[in-house]
C-alpha cells in the first residue's frame, strides 16, 4: 500500500474533480439555456448523456485501484494484472465509442434545433477523443508488455 498511496491520492483527487466538474457543468448548462434558447430543450438530455459517459470512467478508476493493489502485493506480472489491463482497455475503448456517438449526436442535434452548427461546440469532443485513443494505445501497449513478461516469467519459473 505504501508505494502506490501516492497514485491512490491522485486517483481519489481525480474522482472529487470529476464530481465537481459534473457539478460545475450543470450550472454552466442552466446558464447556457438562458443564452441560447433554442437549445434549451436539449440541456437535461446532454448532461445526462454525459453522466452516463463518465460511468465507464468511474468503473475504469476501479480497474485502477484493483492493479494497484495486485502491485502492492507484490505480483504485478501476472495473469491477473494482465486481465485487469485487458478490461481497462475494454472500458477506454468503451468511452471512445460512446465520444464519437455523442459528437455526432451533438452535431445533428445542434444542426437541427439552429439551423447550422458550431464548430467550437465540437471542439471538446475531438480533445477528449484524441485523449481517450491515446489511452487507448497506451494500455493495449502495457497490456502486451505485461503479457510478454509474464510469459517470461513463467518460463523462468519452469527452468532448472
Amino acid at each position: 500500500m505504501r508505494q502506490t498511496k501516492l497514485l491512490r491520492v491522485l486517483l481519489v483527487m481525480f474522482l472529487v474533480g470529476l464530481v465537481l466538474a459534473s457539478g460545475l457543468l450543470y450550472i454552466v448548462s442552466l446558464d447556457l439555456a438562458t443564452v441560447y434558447p433554442k437549445l434549451a430543450p436539449l440541456r437535461l438530455p446532454i448532461y445526462v448523456a454525459v453522466l452516463v459517459g463518465l460511468v465507464p470512467v468511474v468503473v475504469a478508476v476501479k480497474v485502477v485501484f484493483d492493479f494497484l493493489s495486485v502491485v502492492d502485493q507484490g505480483e504485478a506480472f501476472s495473469t491477473r494484472t494482465v486481465r485487469l489491463l485487458g478490461r481497462l482497455k475494454a472500458l477506454v475503448g468503451i468511452t471512445a465509442a460512446y465520444l464519437t456517438l455523442g459528437l455526432v449526436g451533438v452535431w445533428v442535434a445542434v444542426w437541427v434545433a439552429m439551423g447550422q452548427a458550431k464548430g467550437y461546440v465540437l471542439l471538446p469532443w475531438f480533445a477528449a477523443e484524441v485523449v481517450t485513443l491515446f489511452l487507448f494505445t497506451l494500455v493495449a501497449l502495457l497490456e502486451r508488455l505485461f503479457a510478454a513478461a509474464l510469459e517470461l516469467r513463467q518460463d523462468n519459473e519452469l527452468t532448472v
